[in-house]
């Protein structure tokens, strides 16, 4: 897996993994809050 010019690929991947970290966390808190506001 070489490429030739491997920076906007790994800059790529860095902003998808960074921003589908973000979501699965707001969906956590998001669920959080909803669980609590249910069971409340």
């Amino acid at each position: 897996m070489t490429n030739p010019n491997p920076n906007p690929n790994k800059q790529s991947v860095e902003l998808n993994r960074t921003s589908l970290y973000w979501g699965l966390l707001l969906i956590f808190v998001l669920a959080v809050l909803f669980s609590s506001y249910i069971f409340n």
